[in-house]
């Protein structure tokens, strides 16, 4: 059995990857993080607090960082450099597009294999979508319509940090749903941390639309909704809950609205007693992320076109 361990025991490490980890039965023989410099394991998971010497001792086949996005570069570059040859690095892989090609060109070279922590293309929700819009019924793709509303206040989030950190999952999604970007106008409302953001994105396939992002204390929750039409069809989610989407039945009468002939279905999961806390981790996409990465090997993550998008939008302010 391959040695898995893990470098990180933040709130999301802690949350959603650890759990999904053994959510998909595997056991993580090691855990690093500064912050369990006094103790000898956690959670029932042997503990250092230097991962270097976790790395040292343990040898791990498989390693998982999840650090802050500040940490991540230098961790993976070195973890790339000790060897490590199955590697999951959560968002961002690089805070800037050189970084990313940095990463992706040293993983090359050491013939690693390195996936990012882009959980939202595993999630049932938006793999159900991207179904429907590569369906021969849905039509060639025409237009989109995509929003991601998320509080406000955290110190420094400007316009830079919030798609870095906070809007990064989104703009990886617009990447894997319609491809290539090809042009990008954007327009700002942001003052210091409250985000405002409207970019007109045109991608190479001649898909246009446009994405907004808002990081504002009036937006408690969290919003997120993509809107894809097709010459026969389109599609739209609520969150990661709900799908919905409408293809074209033809003109069946003159006045169809004496009718109920057009039809929008909507597909959401089924929710019962026994759905427990485990089924935000199926919904959000990172059990399925994680399954991903230890059992199939499918590692396209789209990261430096991610960094490139997201680069694109900021030049243009």
């Amino acid at each position: 059995m391959k040695k898995v361990c893990i470098i990180g025991n933040g709130i999301h490490a802690r949350q959603n990857i650890i759990p999904s980890l053994k959510e998909i039965g595997v056991s993580i023989s090691a855990i690093a993080s500064e912050y369990l410099e006094n103790e000898k394991e956690f959670d029932g998971i042997k503990a250092y607090s230097d991962y270097k010497e976790m790395l040292q001792i343990e040898k791990p086949d498989i390693l998982v960082i999840c650090k802050t996005a500040e940490k991540q570069y230098e961790i993976t570059k070195s973890c790339l450099n000790f060897g490590i040859q199955k590697l999951f690095v959560e968002k961002p892989m690089g805070m800037t597009t050189e970084e990313a090609k940095e990463l992706e060109s040293i993983a090359k070279e050491k013939n690693s294999q390195v996936m990012v922590g882009f959980m939202k293309r595993f999630s049932p929700c938006y793999q159900k979508m991207k179904e429907i819009m590569n369906s021969k019924e849905f039509g060639k793709i025409k237009q989109f319509n995509a929003e991601f509303y998320i509080t406000s206040g955290r110190v420094g989030w400007n316009n830079e940090i919030f798609l870095k950190k906070g809007g990064i999952h989104f703009v990886n999604l617009l990447v894997w749903l319609l491809g290539e970007v090809e042009d990008v106008k954007t327009f700002s409302n942001s003052v210091d941390n409250n985000v405002s953001l409207t970019s007109i994105i045109k991608f190479k396939n001649g898909v246009i639309g446009n994405v907004n992002f808002i990081g504002l204390s009036s937006w408690k929750g969290k919003r997120e909704t993509i809107t894809v039409t097709g010459e026969n069809g389109y599609v739209y989610n609520d969150g990661v809950r709900e799908v919905h989407y409408h293809l074209d039945q033809g003109i069946t009468r003159s006045n169809r609205w004496q009718t109920l002939d057009e039809e929008e279905i909507t597909i959401k999961p089924y929710l019962t007693s026994a759905s427990g806390g485990v089924q935000d981790l199926y919904l959000h996409g990172y059990i399925g992320e994680m399954d991903e990465f230890i059992n199939k090997n499918n590692f396209k993550s789209e990261n430096i076109e991610t960094m490139n998008l997201i680069d694109l939008i900021l030049e243009d302010i």
